[in-house]
């Protein structure tokens, strides 16, 4: 779908020239902070970390929790780069005005997918420092924290533009036949 004539159209494909840059830098900026995390982590002594609502000062950190927090970091870094790519391969079709397509929509899923492992992950990671406060300060603790319900509606925001991309698509595909 390339129409110049209408001025959204027009509006949408400059600020999504404008975001396609801005996520070009978000990608640079995590291949270049990926290694220096995990240089850090495998060299630093002693440091501050905080997992979660847990917080660990001056710890002593073992060649098993290094290799761990890598992992960690690494997973981290490799789903934000997978959605970093499909994003910006969908801000891409949007720059170029090609809005109603199955590949945008199969980048637009693939990015609401790593995005939601992304979030697991934090989620996986908050839980894990919670048990650690646990464990570490009986009795436990309970914070009531709206990121969830934040995080929620969020991704149901997505799941419904999703939806409205694909019925969009598919209009576009009816109105292609008809002509």
């Amino acid at each position: 779908m390339n129409v110049q004539q209408h001025a959204r159209i027009a509006r949408i494909k400059q600020f999504s020239r404008y975001l396609y840059g801005a996520l070009t830098g978000v990608r640079y900026l995590l291949w270049v902070t990926w290694p220096l995390a995990v240089v850090l982590a495998l060299v630093v002594d002693k440091g501050h970390f905080t997992l979660g609502s847990a917080t660990f000062n001056e710890v002593e950190v073992t060649f098993l929790q290094r290799i761990l927090l890598v992992a960690y970091l690494s997973a981290v870094a490799v789903l934000l780069l997978k959605l970093t790519h499909h994003f910006r391969a969908l801000i891409r079709s949007f720059a170029e005005g090609d809005i109603f397509n199955k590949g945008a929509i199969g980048h637009a899923r693939n990015a609401l997918g790593y995005g939601m492992a992304t979030y697991g992950l934090y989620l996986g990671a908050s839980l894990v420092g919670w048990v650690y406060n646990l464990i570490q300060h009986s009795p436990a603790s309970i914070a009531v924290n709206g990121d969830f319900l934040v995080w929620l509606m969020f991704f149901g925001l997505m799941f419904v533009l999703l939806w409205a991309l694909e019925i969009g698509c598919d209009l576009h595909e009816e109105s292609e036949l008809t002509i």
